[in-house]
């Protein structure tokens, strides 16, 4: 036995192969796009992302996942069929996936009256999403505002108003200042205002109350009268006042870190022993609706543990590596969507496995369809030389044709390609697979000799059906690999 002997049946059971794995392949798309097996596995990866694996987490997950599908963000990423045709096959498409799941007793995962689910949703889509979900946005700005105007009214107009009732007092003038002090407490008001519409921001608004309160201070010197002990005296409270708001920038910006509520802090609103979760229910209960509304929203929200973990680790790891309030929200959002891209990453992973696993359930089933007996096609291939130099022949033709490109190539002109390259090889040879009658009695003849009937048949379909599991595009490289081999007539080096 020869090395052109030994190619040549390589070359034959390698061009059988591909053939078959590219109706194999054919087969797995169709059942996939029917069963809607990637937007399906897409859907259960992201529960399983949000509940950390945790079995006890499962309903929280689903009851997230569902609602994360129906944000409009993730919505319109579900492009469903326009035209009748279209619609036609996508409504046989979805009553095939029920029937399926309605005969294997599997859940519809995606939700009430869902029936499909986009196949890929970026990384962007699915973060911004989960933080206007979880109202993270909303109990910042609810925070600040709550902190800022304590703040405000504790410790700029509550000792204003007592230091200037002390100097009406001493001089006996109830009207000093009293137009002033209004044109502040209006500019205060507005500042804060301008705060609330989300116009400014909290750095922005600190600033601007340190402005007013210097022009205040202005204006207070110009109206009490020069060279009095009175008000030399307000004038030193006004500056002690002035100086508790920003005496300087490490000062600023301390007091910018408690007015500013952290993402850790933020995230802590999901537990109800935390003192984020206490200072909204106190604005709930101080009449505030906003408050009530979004306590009502957080207390429905099923945020599961696992999730809540994992974006707390990924609040510290920014916030300690990032100062600035705006660059930590644009930060935290690239952390969540690289958080997301890991997980759909080992996701892919699985599907890759469960497909390949697909597939040789496939290739098997497809093997013992059009009995495709490796052992016999092998031995077909040893025995008969114009079977061998047929095939051998026809894959030479089939490697050189430019319609098939192994891999990103129109299956159609593939399968064209492999149409004409097999008419032609076999237009006047039985082909050795099938259940004609010649080749059921050449199977029987090589059993004879087996001790258990039909063994050496079933060996060979699950021989074939691995091999046609792994795919065309392996056996064309394969195959262009055993020609070169073949033609060179040198044997391949070692390295």
């Amino acid at each position: 036995m020869n090395l052109p002997f030994v190619l040549d049946i390589a070359l034959g059971l390698i061009f059988i192969y591909l053939v078959l794995s590219l109706l194999a392949s054919e087969i797995q798309e169709i059942i996939g796009t029917v069963l809607q097996w990637r937007a399906e596995h897409l859907k259960r990866s992201i529960e399983v992302l949000l509940s950390g694996n945790d079995r006890n987490s499962e309903k929280s997950a689903q009851a997230l996942a569902d609602i994360l599908y129906d944000a409009p963000l993730i919505r319109s990423l579900n492009q469903e069929a326009k035209g009748g045709i279209a619609r036609s096959f996508r409504g046989v498409c979805h009553a095939v996936g029920q029937g399926y799941r309605l005969l294997s007793g599997a859940r519809n995962v995606f939700g009430k009256a869902q029936t499909s689910g986009p196949s890929y949703i970026p990384s962007e889509a699915f973060a911004t999403t989960l933080v206007e979900q979880m109202e993270l946005g909303r109990l910042w700005q609810l925070l600040a505002e709550d902190r800022i105007g304590q703040y405000v009214e504790s410790k700029i107009l509550l000792p204003v108003n007592d230091t200037l009732n002390d100097l009406k007092a001493s001089t006996g003038n109830e009207f000093l200042l009293n137009g002033e002090l209004r044109q502040l407490e209006q500019a205060i008001a507005q500042i804060l205002q301008d705060f609330h519409g989300g116009r400014v921001r909290l750095a922005e608004t600190l600033d601007r109350l340190i402005t007013r309160l210097d022009e205040f201070s202005v204006v207070a010197q110009e109206v009490l009268p020069d060279s009095h002990h009175l008000t030399d005296m307000f004038l030193r409270r006004l500056d002690y006042i002035r100086r508790g708001v920003a005496s300087s920038e490490l000062e600023r910006k301390a007091l910018l870190e408690t007015l500013r509520p952290s993402i850790e802090s933020l995230l802590a609103v999901f537990d109800d022993g935390s003192v984020t979760y206490q200072e909204l229910v106190s604005l709930a209960q101080g009449n505030n609706p906003q408050a009530a509304q979004l306590l009502k929203t957080i207390q429905q929200n099923p945020i599961t543990p696992a999730l809540k973990s994992s974006l707390v680790a990924i609040a510290r790891k920014v916030e300690g590596r990032v100062h600035a309030a705006e660059d930590v929200a644009a930060t935290f959002g690239q952390e969540v969507e690289q958080w997301f891209d890991r997980g759909m990453e080992r996701a892919t992973g699985v599907y890759k496995r469960n497909a390949k696993a697909v597939a040789i359930l496939i290739g098997t089933a497809l093997a013992i369809f059009l009995n495709v007996d490796s052992f016999h096609i092998a031995d077909r291939l040893a025995r008969d030389p114009a079977v061998r130099n047929t095939i051998s022949q026809a894959a030479e033709q089939f490697a050189s044709n430019p319609s098939y490109t192994g891999a990103s190539g129109s299956l159609q002109a593939e399968l064209e390609a492999v149409q004409a390259a097999v008419d032609e090889a076999f237009s006047e040879l039985s082909f050795p697979l099938g259940y004609t009658n010649t080749v059921m009695a050449q199977q029987r003849d090589a059993e004879k000799n087996w001790p258990v009937p039909y063994l050496r048949r079933i060996l060979g379909w699950l021989v074939s059906g691995v091999a046609i599991a792994m795919g065309a595009n392996f056996w064309f490289d394969l195959l262009k690999k055993v020609i070169n081999v073949r033609g060179s007539g040198v044997k391949i080096d070692s390295k």
